[in-house]
């Protein structure tokens, strides 16, 4: 039997949206979804017309430096109220959809190999808490992300935060993105790194990339 100490990988590290959770990656899916009519016109959508201001706000907003409150203000403010504050937080809550197929499972199965289970997400406290009632989230050992460490991927420090906060080895950790500068960041970091396609079920993906590196059969 394989144990622990035997294999390369120890470690298996996943960003969230778009590998474990599914979302709503654009404004205008996530504001239907939510109810909000009326935004399909392009001074509604922020994340278009303004959208170096936005890209600010979300970062501040995911590494815990603006509140909820005020990131749905200032997304408010970008489309000169013609979206309240309240539509935009409609809107931010329904960009979480749930757990990909089978996602809950992969991480059961994992476990139970004795692999330890991680996240390392760029997200902010209220995607965080909406998560939690995932059973998949859930399932995930050690869970960390950019608004606890006030830190973002791509930047290097966040992986080296990750390091110090879990004891891990760079070199026993294998690390699942969608998003291919997070994934560079990471191997720039010495971890072993894969980008995944959010657009295809993740898992079946996960699943041949675990097979490859020797952690599950």
């Amino acid at each position: 039997m394989t144990t622990q100490t035997d294999r390369a990988i120890s470690w298996v590290v996943f960003d969230l949206g778009g590998v474990i959770v599914r979302i709503h990656h654009s404004w205008q899916q996530a504001a239907t979804v939510a109810g909000v009519h009326g935004v399909n016109h392009s001074a509604h959508d922020p994340t278009q017309h303004r959208a170096a201001e936005f890209g600010k706000l979300v970062s501040e907003h995911q590494r815990g430096v603006l509140s909820h409150d005020g990131f749905c203000e200032g997304v408010s403010q970008l489309t000169a109220s013609l979206v309240s504050a309240r539509d935009v937080a409609r809107i931010h809550e329904s960009v979480i959809v749930g757990a990909y197929e089978g996602a809950e499972q992969l991480l059961l199965d994992l476990k139970q190999r004795g692999v330890f289970t991680a996240c390392l997400s760029n997200t902010n406290q209220r995607h965080w808490e909406l998560m939690g009632s995932i059973a998949a989230f859930a399932a995930i050992q050690h869970r960390h992300a950019s608004h606890l460490f006030q830190l973002e991927k791509p930047n290097q420090a966040i992986f080296q935060a990750f390091e110090r906060a879990t004891q891990a080895r760079a070199v026993d950790i294998l690390y699942f993105d969608d998003i291919a500068e997070n994934v560079d960041a990471a191997t720039q970091a010495g971890w072993h790194a894969i980008q995944i396609d959010p657009q295809c079920e993740t898992v079946p993906q996960i699943r041949r990339a675990l097979a490859t590196h020797g952690v599950l059969p």
